[in-house]
């Protein structure tokens, strides 16, 4: 006998404000939704990390005293999706090319690596939202971001 499962969406959302320490903020509070729906480990931790990266670039590049980023969280069936909305419509002219030793300039690369799946979705007028997918679990299934 099979049982049915009922995937359930779920949905999650918060206003941060336009400061340094939102980044810690948004760590936090992601780490605890995402428990809180029973994940854990290596998602979890991924999940967090790319949301401090886009939460960073948000909060030093493109809100420049617009007040506030938002986080999205989305889940269904073991997929979630972390959005980050920040005011700034546009995007950068050419992807910045770290230097050897300085320590910024390579988050949306590691967020890119990390995510299943990635992308922006841009409203010159109505901001941007910076979008990474993480999957709980492998499914052989699924084909893998380098193929």
């Amino acid at each position: 006998m099979s049982t049915l499962r009922n995937p359930v969406l779920r949905t999650w959302e918060t206003a941060l404000t336009e400061h340094a320490t939102s980044v810690c903020t948004a760590r936090r509070l992601i780490r605890d939704q995402l428990t809180s729906w029973g994940w854990a480990g290596e998602p979890v931790d991924d999940l967090v990390l790319i949301a401090s990266e886009l939460v960073t670039n948000a909060v030093v590049h493109a809100c420049h005293g617009h007040g506030e980023v938002r986080l999205y969280l989305q889940e269904f069936d073991g997929d979630c999706r972390l959005e980050v909305w920040d005011p700034r419509g546009d995007l950068p002219l050419r992807e910045p090319r770290p230097r050897r030793f300085n320590e910024g300039g390579r988050g949306i690369q590691l967020a890119r690596r990390i995510a299943f799946d990635f992308g922006v979705i841009t409203r010159r007028d109505e901001g941007k939202r910076v979008w990474a997918r993480v999957l709980r679990a492998a499914n052989s299934n699924v084909p893998s971001p380098e193929s």
